[in-house]
């Protein structure tokens, strides 16, 4: 079920066109991050580790944790570092920044995870921000239950403002929220030690989350440790046949030599002997009686 339209304070998004600088005149450092709890730091990695796994297999889309966001050519004043961030299209190369104008265009997709000193800038400096520079999804998740007037919030970027994502039940009357972005659905959901987001595929009605995602990393490492010994195994089997062949080979070979030597011993026999035949048969010299 659809929510009515709830606007936060915003400026009209001019969108993000690709502006090739032909010099930067300023460093754009690398952000700095520092988890604000155990809640907050335990939420953020979740929800990192959960979307860098479900996009796993497409190369061109970037999942990235607290990477700065610089949105102005020669300013680095201008800039942003949420939290979790999605972008489709520039792919997964390693970056120091995010640079708007250079990437050619903003992320997708942020996420902002409260705490006391941030709650009230992420819902309001952030947002206009976030919207100025034209992302289109905007989602907030409340670690701790304290801080927000509900656990989850997400917002679409329409007409240059944020009305709320749409809402809906789903399996055990669980409140979803619908992520056009991402293609998935999210809800919140209370761990031991934070509350942090839960994904729902409607491809395959599975719900997945970051300590479920690093259960799965760790899976497919030792899937792939395996799959490392066992391409080791068969190169060792591989050298050991290849040895076994070489020593087949050279057994032959000697094998070979010998018999020729031994027929050229017999040869060499035959000859002598035939040569004491023909001394013994020829007659003798002249003047000897």
């Amino acid at each position: 079920m659809a929510t009515s339209r709830t606007e936060l304070p915003t400026l009209a998004s001019p969108g993000a066109t690709a502006v090739p600088p032909a010099t930067d005149h300023v460093e754009y450092p690398e952000g700095n991050w520092i988890a604000q709890s155990v809640a907050h730091g335990v939420t953020v990695r979740q929800a990192a580790a959960a979307l860098d796994l479900h996009f796993r297999e497409r190369s061109e889309v970037l999942v990235a944790m607290e990477l700065m966001v610089y949105y102005q050519l020669d300013n680095n004043e201008a800039k942003l570092q949420p939290d979790v961030q999605v972008v489709f299209g520039v792919g997964r190369a390693n970056r120091s920044s995010y640079r708007v104008w250079e990437e050619g265009k903003p992320p997708d997709f942020v996420l902002e995870v409260a705490s006391p000193s941030t709650a009230s800038t992420d819902a309001r400096h952030k947002a206009r921000e976030y919207s100025r520079i034209g992302v289109r999804e905007y989602w907030r998740i409340d670690p701790q239950g304290a801080l927000m007037s509900s656990p989850l919030e997400g917002y679409v970027l329409s007409g240059g403002r944020y009305s709320p994502a749409e809402r809906f039940a789903g399996a055990g009357e669980r409140v979803h929220l619908r992520s056009e972005v991402l293609g998935l659905e999210l809800r919140s959901a209370r761990q031991a030690a934070a509350t942090v987001l839960v994904f729902r595929d409607p491809a395959t009605g599975e719900d997945f989350d970051g300590a479920l995602a690093e259960a799965e990393r760790r899976r497919l490492a030792a899937e792939r440790e395996q799959q490392v010994a066992v391409r080791e195994k068969q190169a060792l089997q591989q050298r050991v046949n290849a040895a076994e062949r070489d020593k087949r080979a050279a057994e032959r070979d000697k094998r070979a030599a010998e018999q020729r030597a031994s027929e050229a011993d017999e040869r060499a026999r035959a000859l002598e002997e035939q040569l004491r035949a023909l001394k013994a048969q020829a007659p003798p010299p002249e003047g000897r009686p």
